[in-house]
């Protein structure tokens, strides 16, 4: 049996026009920050038992990054404490090095303030 094929021929002045869709997800990207890495203690100052978390950051992390890893970590919504480091609250638009986060320092998460 034999086919028969139509041979297909391409404009080269015609071009595809691709639009560029830019996606922004809620999730924080799974991309390491580059820069300068260290280990911070993350402690929870929330419910009857204190619990402590080492995790290796870059100092560029956004402090929103960070308070969502967290929130996952201890099993708490993040709308429902405070990054604390050094006696200053952490700004969820700010990154790491913007609070002087040494290696080995430890950063509190502190409950939200009810009280008003």
């Amino acid at each position: 049996m034999s086919e028969e094929f139509e041979e297909l021929s391409f404009d080269e002045e015609e071009e595809e026009v691709v639009e560029e869709i830019e996606v922004v997800s809620k999730t924080p990207s799974t991309k390491t920050p580059a820069g300068k890495k260290i280990s911070v203690y993350f402690q929870s100052t929330i419910g009857p038992n204190p619990k402590q978390e080492k995790l290796v950051v870059a100092t560029e992390t956004p402090i929103s990054d960070l308070k969502y890893t967290v929130s996952q970590i201890f099993g708490l919504p993040p709308d429902e404490f405070h990054l604390s480091h050094a006696g200053r609250t952490c700004d969820p638009g700010d990154i790491l090095e913007d609070y002087d986060v040494e290696d080995g320092d430890t950063i509190l998460l502190i409950p939200v303030s009810t009280a008003g």
